[in-house]
């Protein structure tokens, strides 16, 4: 215990800098909470900004090192809160962050999990360290170290609460992340505790002790107390940070007012367009997106099963909007991906409607439950899902594939049976009846090349509520289970129609594997063509790109023939006179 007249002068000459220290972090914080919550097209001239202010800072740390007035120690401590402000602004913003922005897959745990969290942050860190050695050097044998000081215990609350949340805390405040990092949440553990979180609250008190009683000691200078209690202060809210990672507390209270930035952003509806490979969902979308009625602002959300993708291609330039995600599946690994971009899309654009292609083999139930997820069902007014079938090979996809089209056909609001021009009067009404005894609500909608006589798309499609997760979640499958693996390649040079249409042919027979899709985009004489094998048959069209338009090839399938399928493109382009 310190004596009763250290106490009470502690009180009188440090009260003054705690006030300062806590209304400046209070007031920093919030400033970075509302700019982080604004458009992410104005985070530009966010960064500018915190940049001159890098600049003032560092250069007035730089010109107050030798002062020991107690003016000295308060513009000590601003500059260094306000150098630190800069680290935090550029992470928030993602404009510091690291190689890695996209969540950790489910089951990733122990040192791979970690080194998956270190990337995502590296540069940030590396970033620390560097302007921690600059604040050091500007104030290198200088007696006003209150930049220095402050620096290093806003590096510890920083790197400690960060290892916290990395092994597990009861409270994570993540309605302070923006949406564009709404991805580090796959890294973050909920429990009740974990072992390292008593070592950091007792390392923090003890320094937080011996802090406080060095700036109460008898004959320390005006200076020496201000810094001191600007230092404590700091420490001690490292203190409180890190309880209330345990304690359930309101702490978002202390900037309510600064999250309206963010606001309410509007609902909107979501329909998805579901099918096989090749059942035509992306025919039946270009469809959609063409009937849309001019001022209906649209977003198109597509995700290509494999590394590279077509599909986009082929709606680009249609009327809506486009945001791709590409190599990975939206119901597993990219689920938190897709949260994150229904919340920007809905900031960004405003958006009437989003129209959702998942890839051909993603499982509906995950998606829908994340549309009726809390932090998504905001954003959703209404649902419609569309299945869409071919019934040139239903009967056979239906008996390969049994469980993938119940799923399809019972959460749909709407089925469409595609491609009736191949298909006979007795195979489509074998296909009704089938589909008719999985959903006798939902309507059949039978189309060729994704038109129906008489009929818009947008008409047709049935809206329903979003649903609460757990009234449809469950295991699901998806192309490993249905054992399909994509195979990719670039095209280097025009290929020679129709070397590329017998290709198709062949792929269609079984000469490169059991193939379910082929499909790609590709130069032919003076001009582009789209080709695609779906079902066994094969097609080519010609094709308008755009601008920076790579040719492309996508195989899935199982037991794909890799090397013969690159042996056989390559073929194609040999035959290409020079």
């Amino acid at each position: 215990m310190l004596p009763a007249h250290m106490m009470s002068g502690l009180m009188t000459s440090a009260a003054a800098p705690v006030l300062f220290a806590l209304f400046a972090w209070w007031f920093s914080t919030g400033i970075i909470i509302y700019l982080d919550g604004l458009p992410r097209h104005t985070y530009r001239w966010s960064m500018l900004g915190a940049t001159i202010v890098l600049g003032v800072s560092l250069c007035g740390l730089y010109g107050t090192r030798n002062d020991t007035s107690t003016a000295g120690a308060y513009a000590a401590f601003t500059y260094g809160l306000l150098v630190w402000g800069w680290l935090e602004m550029s992470f928030y913003t993602g404009y510091v962050t690291g190689p890695r922005k996209t969540v950790c897959a489910e089951g990733c745990a122990g040192w791979r999990h970690f080194g998956h969290a270190v990337m995502v942050s590296l540069y940030h860190e590396i970033a620390i360290i560097v302007l921690g050695l600059l604040v050091r050097a500007l104030t290198w044998g200088a007696p006003n170290q209150g930049s220095v000081w402050i620096f290093l215990v806003l590096c510890w609350m920083h790197q400690s609460a960060r290892l916290n949340v990395f092994l597990g805390v009861a409270n994570i405040s993540e309605e302070f992340l923006p949406e564009h990092l709404r991805f580090l949440r796959s890294f973050i553990r909920r429990r009740p505790m974990n072992l390292l979180f008593p070592v950091s609250i007792t390392v923090s008190t003890v320094i937080a002790a011996l802090l406080v009683s060095n700036a109460a000691a008898a004959g320390a200078s005006a200076f020496t107390t201000t810094s001191l209690s600007f230092v404590a202060t700091m420490m001690v809210l490292a203190i409180a940070e890190h309880w209330f990672l345990v304690v359930p507390l309101p702490v978002a209270a202390l900037w309510a007012w600064i999250l309206r930035s963010r606001g309410m952003l509007p609902a909107c509806d979501v329909e998805i367009v579901a099918g096989f490979l090749g059942a035509g969902k992306t025919t039946f979308l270009r469809r959609r997106i063409e009937a849309i009625t001019p001022g209906d602002r649209t977003v198109v959300l597509v995700n290509d099963f494999g590394s590279v993708g077509v599909d986009a291609s082929l709606l680009r330039g249609r009327g809506a909007e486009l945001v791709e995600l590409a190599n990975g599946c939206i119901c597993c690994s990219l689920r938190r991906d897709v949260a994150v971009q229904l919340a920007e899309i809905t900031k960004r654009w405003s958006p009437r409607q989003i129209l959702i292609e998942p890839s051909g083999v993603a499982d509906l139930d995950p998606l829908l439950s994340l549309l009726g997820e809390p932090e998504v069902r905001p954003l959703v007014k209404r649902i419609a899902v569309t299945a869409v079938v071919d019934a040139g090979v239903f009967l056979r996809d239906y008996a390969r594939m049994e469980g993938y089209f119940h799923t399809q056909a019972r959460r749909a609001t709407l089925l469409v049976v595609n491609k009736t021009d191949v298909a006979t009067p007795a195979d489509l009404a074998t296909i009704a009846d089938t589909l008719r005894a999985l959903n006798p609500v939902a309507p059949i909608l039978a189309t060729s090349f994704g038109h129906a006589e008489g009929v818009a798309p947008a008409q047709a499609a049935v809206w329903v509520q979003p649903r609460a997760r757990n009234a449809i979640a469950r295991p699901h499958s998806h192309a490993a289970d249905l054992d399909l693996t994509a195979w990719t390649a670039s095209l280097g040079g025009p290929c020679d129609p129709q070397s590329l249409r017998d290709l198709l042919e062949a792929a269609a027979r079984g000469a490169f594997g059991q193939l379910e899709r082929v499909k790609g985009i590709s130069r032919a004489g003076s001009g582009w063509i789209h080709f695609d094998m779906a079902g066994g048959r094969a097609s080519l069209a010609a094709f308008a790109p755009h601008e920076g338009e790579e040719p492309r090839v996508v195989a899935i399938g199982r037991r794909v023939d890799r090397d013969r399928l690159q042996a056989a493109f390559a073929a194609c382009m040999a035959m290409v006179p020079v």
